[in-house]
């Protein structure tokens, strides 16, 4: 019985081996960290503007309406900002039905409420969710940025 269960795990892992792309012989494709899928960096436009550019890798997208921006106060107080998304492009997606997308470049201008500037040692708080194309979807991703002159 021994010899039986060692020569079938030998001959599973055998098979296995000499899949090259996955057992069933398809090719599986490898996907970006989220960090490499979805990069962005901030500029400072003004003492009340920040913005936000996105580069999406090719064969990604991010989702219009999972975007969220807010600011945390000094004292961890959470203030919703609205923030005007440009268009982006109609999608059918197997996670979200049909859906509003971005891909490639993406400029995001958050313009801070009156009376808050970059000086003012608030962090900038923003959410967002991407999939690739291929079949891999994202969960909801939080990023905190210290909004300094």
């Amino acid at each position: 019985m021994k010899v039986t269960l060692v020569l079938l795990a030998l001959l599973v892992s055998t098979a296995a081996a000499a899949q090259p792309s996955g057992l069933f012989g398809g090719s599986r494709p490898s996907f970006l960290d989220v960090d490499e899928a979805f990069r962005f960096y901030t500029s400072l436009d003004a003492s009340d503007a920040v913005t936000i550019q996105w580069t999406v890798a090719p064969e990604y997208y991010l989702y219009q309406d999972k975007f969220g921006f807010s600011l945390v106060a000094p004292d961890g107080t959470t203030r919703e900002l609205d923030v005007t998304l440009p268009a982006g492009t109609s999608h059918h997606d197997e996670f979200f039905g049909d859906v509003v997308v971005y891909y490639g470049n993406l400029t995001t201008p958050v313009t801070l409420p009156a009376g808050i500037t970059v000086d003012s040692r608030y962090q900038l708080q923003i959410r967002y969710q991407g999939c690739a194309d291929a079949g891999l979807c994202y969960p909801p991703q939080t990023r905190l940025l210290e909004i300094t002159p």
